[in-house]
């Protein structure tokens, strides 16, 4: 019996044991993967502030050129940021948010009246909680400037710089030893150029429109000014202004496009007269939207008689209109920060590279572009020479797109920002390190999205949709692709809308799946939708562009000029 007693007493004892045994393995592997866990989260916290004291420091001695007269802190502190959040005012004795609903209750002695208007200042204060942030110029230079002041950096630009050299020179020999005779895409120039006077003379005919409106705006307000004491006939004036800037508006974007089709322009002078075209249109509605404000905003003076009249209203003088018209910005300020003095090697050292950049485009037509299209239509095409074709293109879309980024937003508009002594060349952002599409989009062209931002989102958030940012900003991209897919189907002259399913409906779905991306992961994810989206992009409009030179195509119906001509081609 006793032996028995110690069995069952042994055995207990194993399983209790045994129990302790399995208690304590999954306690040391839910320590063991807490701690490696934390050891993650850890080194990515202190990597993150590794990288933000990096950022310091570059910060801190990448602006010698400008004046430092201000605080370092502050100038530290604004140096990547371009807007600020409106300062409002709210009354210690009017904030009723710490009171049940919001309300002051009667036995605090406040009366009916006192509790409306009490009410009717929350109101404001919530509303004016809600103002978007505005945007503020500061003097600075562009991230590659300021990035390229480290050697690091300056050897990998000087390491591209030899690559794009002996591109070129790969081109000269080519075209010397195999055609026996040096182009250097001076055939690309000469037919995309063709009719660029008729270019200029539009140009010139929309500057002078772009002028009369500035005197225009001027009456518009004066007269306002003076029907002061005829509200009805003051809105009146001011509403049939109002119908006329816009049918103006509307009339010089349409005769800008309609010319590009009156007088066949190739793509390059088509694009020219349809950028500047658009440029301008931004410039104006930022000049009037601006100032209108301040207008409608008029105060008010007394005069010798004691009764409040209407002062005339602030009209800022034509050189700072004509300034803003050239000024790399599109939002309108009256005085913008300024640098010193030009830099005259600065400047000619990005003009040096736009040209070198647009020679680099024109060999990348004729190698590569031409060489892959310019018999589609007429050639047998299947599905294994279509992936060839577009795949083949991927390596030369993914320089055509950083080769443009580079060109235009950091090499052109240094180039007239440093001839206009602009202060502020924040004209991009880190884009290449977004792991985001939000990210993306913000920061690729601040240039344009300040003004989208600024002229049209916050209108459409603050009058048109309350609040709304999701709405507001679906708007915002539809817009956006809008006017690019005018441009390049205008320039191009064919209706064939990649540009805006590429980017105003894939584009808009990746920004809602990559918003909880990791960054190593989502960074990864940008640039490989890039490069496929932007290479698919450009052959499929190669495809599109050659297919209607072709093929000889007839339009009887209303449907032939909207079915692509490649469909057409080959079925």
């Amino acid at each position: 019996m006793a032996e028995e007693s110690r069995t069952v007493g042994q055995s207990s004892t194993e399983g209790c044991v045994d129990q302790l045994q399995f208690l304590r393995d999954k306690l040391q592997k839910f320590q063991s993967k807490i701690m490696g866990d934390f050891e993650q989260r850890l080194s990515c916290m202190i990597e993150d502030v590794m990288q933000d004291v990096r950022q310091q420091e570059l910060r801190a001695q990448e602006f010698r050129q400008f004046d430092t007269s201000r605080g370092r802190a502050n100038h530290a502190s604004a140096t990547w940021h371009n807007r600020q959040q409106q300062a409002f005012a709210t009354a210690a004795e009017n904030d009723v948010r710490d009171c049940p609903n919001g309300r002051v209750h009667a036995q605090n002695g406040t009366t009916p009246k006192q509790e409306q208007q009490q009410q009717q200042q929350q109101r404001q204060d919530r509303t004016q909680r809600r103002q978007l942030p505005d945007k503020v110029f500061v003097a600075r230079e562009s991230y590659l400037t300021a990035l390229l002041q480290v050697e690091h950096m300056r050897t990998i630009y000087h390491i591209f710089s030899i690559i794009l050299v002996m591109f070129l020179l790969n081109v000269i020999f080519y075209d010397y030893f195999v055609e026996g005779r040096i182009n250097l895409g001076l055939g690309t120039f000469r037919t995309g150029l063709k009719r660029l006077h008729w270019v200029l003379g539009a140009w010139l005919l929309e500057h002078v429109f772009v002028l009369a409106l500035y005197y225009a705006f001027q009456g518009w307000a004066l007269v306002r000014a003076k029907l002061q004491s005829h509200k009805s006939l003051q809105r009146f004036w001011s509403h049939s202004c109002l119908i006329l800037y816009i049918s103006a508006q509307f009339v010089f974007g349409y005769v800008s496009t309609s010319l590009c089709l009156k007088f066949q322009l190739p793509f390059i002078s088509a694009c020219v007269l349809l950028l500047e075209s658009t440029r301008l249109l931004m410039k104006m509605h930022a000049y009037v939207r601006h100032n209108a404000a301040r207008v409608l905003q008029g105060k008010q003076k007394t005069d010798d008689d004691g009764e409040l009249k209407e002062a005339r209203p602030y009209l800022p003088p034509l050189r700072c209109y004509v300034y803003f018209l050239f000024a790399p910005t599109l939002i309108y300020r009256d005085t913008y920060p300024r640098t010193k003095q030009i830099r005259w090697k600065f400047a000619l050292a990005r003009l040096m590279e736009v040209v070198a950049i647009a020679f680099f485009y024109a060999s990348i037509h004729e190698r590569h572009i031409r060489e892959y299209f310019g018999q589609f239509g007429k050639e047998p095409l299947g599905p294994s020479q279509l992936i060839v074709k577009i795949f083949g293109m991927m390596l030369p879309s993914a320089v055509i797109l950083l080769c443009g980024f580079y060109m235009i937003l950091h090499s052109w508009l240094n180039f007239t920002a440093e001839l206009l002594r602009f202060g502020d060349r924040m004209f991009y952002k880190d884009w290449w390190t977004s792991h985001t599409y939000d990210g993306y989009y913000r920061n690729w062209n601040v240039v344009v999205h300040d003004w989208l931002y600024e002229y049209v989102y916050r209108d459409l958030y603050t009058y048109v949709f309350k609040g709304s940012k999701v709405i507001a900003s679906l708007l915002v991209f539809m817009i956006s692709a809008l006017v690019h897919e005018q441009v390049l189907g205008f320039g191009l002259q064919l209706f064939f809308p990649v540009m805006f399913m590429f980017f105003g409906v894939l584009g808009v779905a990746l920004v809602f799946l990559m918003r909880s991306a990791p960054k190593t992961l989502g960074n990864i994810c940008v640039w490989f939708t890039l490069i496929i989206g932007n290479g698919t992009m450009i052959s499929l409009y190669s495809m599109e562009y050659y297919a209607k030179r072709n093929c000889d195509l007839r339009y009887e119906r209303w449907t032939d000029y909207i079915t692509p001509a490649m469909w057409r081609c080959y079925h």
